[in-house]
């Protein structure tokens, strides 16, 4: 039973983490209203610096993304997080 307590509290943790930053959340946002998108078209239209810093917030969104031919989509959880999102107008 603890190791389930424990997933829950890693899931919860990485859910605040994702939605406590504003690049993070506008990546879900894009993606989200677009159904799905390439690393190039994030980096560009949500004026990344570069591509390092989108990876790391790709790589801190992992579960709320899906990538599948080059495309970034947003997984079950990420479309919860999503819905949150429009709902909150965060």
């Amino acid at each position: 039973m603890e190791k389930d307590e424990e997933k829950i509290e890693n899931l919860e943790e990485a859910v605040f983490k994702a939605l406590d930053h504003k690049k993070r959340k506008d990546i879900l946002r894009y993606t989200g209203e677009l159904g799905s998108s390439t690393f190039t078209d994030i980096k560009n239209s949500l004026d990344f610096p570069d591509s390092p810093s989108l990876s790391y917030h790709l790589k801190s969104l992992g579960p709320f993304l899906e990538q599948r031919d080059g495309k970034y989509s947003l997984s079950y959880l990420g479309k919860s997080a999503y819905n949150l999102l429009l709902r909150t107008g965060s």
